[in-house]
């Protein structure tokens, strides 16, 4: 089950539920509340009810979508810090996770069971990477319409489709924030020697990895390859470091 996640003045981040918690979340449809930031994570509390007792982790991924007990809060782990306490994990968020920095604590919350109205296109797209293997959501980020999704085969990859008139571009999670310093510039020099993908910048200034597709064939045969250059990609940064 998809739950799409909105927060007010900036858009969706849409969130992938394991089908063992859907049917008990699914009842609680749509959920008001308000967005608590904690270091690199967003949470807010709901009236959702779940057993945790047993189950429940004090260690989780970046990229998980999760339940805090005491609040009975959904979480979103965007990067490194851990949980303050036990959490139950439910799925993954969906996109570059570097959304999640950008909400701010007190903001309004919606969570719903479907998401939007969007372009044609842009629901293809996310249909056609869904019959591929990938979780993969249309939303609506501020005004602007895209497919994110992840790959969590092997640990989890996130990334944003943009769908244009003349093709698709694809970029994944930051690899890390371009300063311009010494690192940053050896960084991108052994990944574009090793690296098939494009070694790019985001708007926010992300080192990503990134390719573009002129059809939806191509695409899904280029994030594949994308997923897997990006895992390649932190495994040479940290050679680079050692």
């Amino acid at each position: 089950m998809y739950l799409w996640v909105a927060f007010e003045d900036l858009g969706e981040i849409p969130v992938y539920v394991e089908d063992e918690f859907a049917g008990k979340i699914a009842p609680s449809l749509p959920i008001k509340s308000e967005a608590k930031v904690w270091k690199e994570e967003v949470y807010f509390p709901t009236e959702v009810d779940l057993e945790w007792r047993g189950r429940a982790v004090s260690r989780v991924r970046s990229g998980r979508f999760a339940y805090w007990p005491p609040e009975k809060s959904f979480c979103l782990f965007a990067w490194g810090n851990q949980p303050y306490g036990r959490v139950l994990r439910l799925g993954w968020l969906l996109g570059p996770k570097h959304y999640v920095l950008e909400v701010e604590d007190g903001m309004e919350v919606n969570v719903r069971g479907e998401g939007g109205s969007y372009g044609e296109r842009v629901l293809e797209a996310a249909a056609r990477l869904g019959e591929h293997g990938f979780y993969a959501a249309p939303r609506v980020w501020e005004g602007y319409e895209s497919v994110v999704g992840a790959s969590v085969y092997n640990g989890r990859v996130g990334f944003e489709v943009f769908v244009e008139d003349y093709g698709y571009i694809a970029e994944t999670d930051p690899l890390y924030l371009r300063d311009f310093s010494a690192h940053d510039e050896a960084y991108r020099r052994v990944l574009k020697r090793f690296l098939k993908s494009r070694v790019d910048v985001n708007e926010e200034g992300y080192v990503v990895l990134s390719v573009f597709a002129e059809t939806l064939d191509e695409l899904v045969s280029k994030l594949k390859r994308l997923v897997v250059e990006y895992r390649s990609a932190e495994r040479i940064m940290g050679q680079v470091l050692g």
